[in-house]
């Protein structure tokens, strides 16, 4: 079986879907895609039997076959020939790519050992901009839990209402929420996303997308014309987190995002990544102190505030990372009167909202 095809054709989604596949396995075959050609088109499927994908290539053939190929190195093979078309020869167990003077031959697996991919018919659908999904995930990505032993919080959380829907991440010190509304959004009950999945549906969306998001009891996939992402869902509850949020943080200070973030930084030069920063307001002035063995940093910034001097403490990359996902030219900052969660939104954002744990010193 011959094919011709010009490289970028075929280049384009297996990058997309090469990602997926697994480096090192104990199921050798999972390293490897699934090329299905038909007479009407092509699908490239990836799986490492957590997360897949399929991608649809613009190849017409008269006669159907399926080969399994190393994924990882076919990319690198395409990478590496020029523009234009190739010739790619199919015989039993042996994929040969030709180009004016490159032949480059590469064996072939079983394709009845390849794992099926499951693709969802789900229970609810809706659609949704690939533009407002990618901001969406990226909003609320940093805050997702790394921590295994807590596996519900590994994953982001979504949930439709009526109009709107919302994604939430969490890793039990703070928490970012992303709402938007959603033209025809239903109310589904709501369902963890591995974060692993989040990154390569953020890797492989386009913006200009247009995305079928459809769920079903364990898997949710999502679909555009060229491309589908499955994943299965991680079962069990997430913490409810409207009841998290703090309804009467009574001490509220604005604060000039730039301003607040260039003083984060500066302070925070002489401590570690993760290490407290103590915030100090009241009147005017936010006083923002960091220190470790190596010295001692203070800064001083403008904010706007009428309630009695406050000072609490916070990691400091909890809160640059607050600071740098709100997208508002002023932060407004809401503490309760006591030790409590405080919250973060954006002057001109009510769709976004975060809350980070002050540290005990």
């Amino acid at each position: 079986m011959n094919i011709i095809i010009d490289k970028n054709t075929i280049l384009s989604p297996v990058s997309k879907v090469v990602s997926i596949t697994e480096k090192r396995s104990l199921m050798p075959i999972l390293s490897n895609i699934l090329l299905e050609f038909r007479k009407e088109g092509a699908s490239i499927f990836s799986t490492d039997l957590e997360v897949s994908a399929v991608a649809y290539m613009d190849c017409k053939v008269e006669q159907e076959k399926k080969v399994v190929v190393h994924g990882r190195k076919f990319l690198e093979v395409l990478r590496e020939l020029e523009n234009g078309e190739i010739l790619i020869s199919i015989d039993e167990n042996l994929m040969t790519i030709k180009q004016k003077k490159t032949e480059i031959a590469m064996s072939l697996q079983d394709p009845d050992e390849f794992p099926e991919v499951k693709e969802v018919k789900g229970k609810e659908e809706f659609i949704i901009k690939g533009k407002t999904l990618l901001d969406m995930i990226e909003r609320v990505g940093f805050a997702i839990s790394t921590d295994e032993t807590r596996y519900i919080l590994t994953g982001m959380y979504m949930a439709g209402t009526e109009g709107d829907l919302v994604v939430v991440g969490t890793d039990g010190f703070r928490m970012a929420l992303c709402q938007r509304k959603i033209k025809g959004m239903k109310s589904f009950k709501g369902i963890t996303i591995p974060k692993r999945s989040t990154v390569e549906v953020e890797r492989i969306i386009e913006e200009e997308d247009d995305v079928k998001i459809s769920i079903e009891e364990k898997y949710i996939q999502f679909s555009t014309e060229k491309l589908k992402i499955i994943t299965r869902t991680i079962e069990g509850n997430f913490p409810d987190y409207e009841n998290v949020l703090p309804t009467s943080n009574s001490k509220i200070v604005k604060i000039e995002k730039e301003s607040f973030h260039r003083g984060l930084k500066r302070a925070s030069s002489i401590i570690g990544r993760s290490e407290p920063i103590r915030v100090m307001f009241s009147g005017k002035n936010m006083e923002i102190e960091a220190e470790s063995d190596i010295g001692r940093a203070k800064e001083i910034i403008e904010i706007e505030y009428g309630g009695e001097q406050t000072s609490m403490s916070f990691n400091v990359r909890f809160i640059i990372d607050v600071v740098t996902h709100i997208s508002s030219e002023k932060i407004v900052m809401m503490a309760p009167p006591a030790y409590g969660a405080v919250l973060f939104v954006g002057d001109q954002e009510e769709d976004y909202k975060n809350i980070v744990m002050p540290i005990r010193i």
